[in-house]
């Protein structure tokens, strides 16, 4: 089954639970369990009393957390299920409270690496995108169905792409000649009207923009920011490790929106524990280049 490495490298992860495990007898909450590095990471520090519930949209997901935490299995349940359900897939999982929530957003190297699964441009696959398979809404559906105009916010919100207007134009002028249908198709039109000493930016920019959307991941990042803050116990620990601009402003402002007051004489809300998100060394990012851009920002409910 898969390993640490050919699933997905986790990036941050002694600071992650540095941060989460407060309680060695504890209830913590992995949100995105990936290839399971994190869920065994908590699963170490807890007595055998602590228990875990371990979250992906992802079937592969979910089947390889389960081969790797098979000796845990009194301690840790897995689900299948999206962070704006966390509340109630904890209820049904017959936790009510919890000590912490760990999040750690993006893609997986895994995904990126199999290109059955449509999530790069550096491989021909099938247009598809979706962490969860059972959604109805691909890549292919998003890029084909969409109008000039909403491709263009799409790339220029979700993606930052400057040059979002010229993309959306060349991807619609295409698709009238023929359906675009797979990553490499798309990547050639994107070529097509970009600068090649900036083309790898761009469509890393592009690709992003359109995965969001397929996955609805902003929303759902803070559906399920809101899900976590109130599962959590007094002295729970929020932890978030995210990738780019548009997920670190969410998880910034969410902590910034909860932070701790004085109501009736009684302190509530978010202590933060990190002033400035932390980022990985420069020994962690020569070993995994796609720890440069983690930023992980950590916050305790009061």
């Amino acid at each position: 089954m898969a390993t640490t490495d050919s699933y997905h490298r986790p990036v941050l992860v002694d600071e992650a639970i540095g941060f989460l495990v407060t309680r060695r007898d504890g209830v913590y909450v992995d949100a995105t369990a990936g290839g399971g590095s994190h869920t065994l990471a908590i699963l170490s520090q807890l007595r055998p009393s602590g228990r875990v519930l371990a979250i992906d949209r992802d079937d592969e997901a979910i089947e390889a957390v389960s081969h790797r935490v098979a000796r845990f299995a009194s301690q840790v349940a897995l689900v299948r299920g999206e962070f704006a359900s966390l509340k109630e897939l904890a209820f049904d999982a017959g936790i009510t409270r919890v000590n912490g929530v760990l999040f750690d957003l993006g893609v997986s190297g895994h995904h990126l690496d199999r290109p059955d699964r449509g999530f790069s441009y550096r491989s021909a696959g099938p247009l598809d995108f979706r962490m969860d398979r059972r959604a109805g809404k691909t890549a292919a559906n998003v890029i084909n169905e969409s109008s000039a105009d909403e491709l263009a916010r799409m790339f220029f919100e979700y993606g930052e792409e400057k040059n979002a207007r010229k993309i959306a134009r060349a991807i619609v002028e295409a698709r009238r000649r023929s359906p675009l249908t797979t990553t490499d198709e798309l990547a050639t039109v994107i070529a097509s009207v970009t600068n090649p000493r900036y083309l790898n930016k761009t469509l890393s920019r592009t690709y992003q923009a359109i995965r969001l959307v397929v996955n609805d991941e902003l929303n759902q990042l803070q559906g399920g920011l809101d899900a976590a803050y109130d599962l959590l116990d007094a002295l729970g620990r929020l932890v978030v490790i995210s990738y780019h601009s548009l997920e670190d402003r969410i998880v910034k402002n969410f902590i910034r929106d909860k932070k701790l007051r004085t109501v009736n004489e009684a302190a509530h809300g978010l202590r933060p524990l990190t002033k400035k998100p932390v980022t990985a060394s420069e020994e962690e990012i020569r070993m995994n280049p796609r720890a440069r851009s983690a930023k992980l920002r950590a916050a305790e409910r009061v």
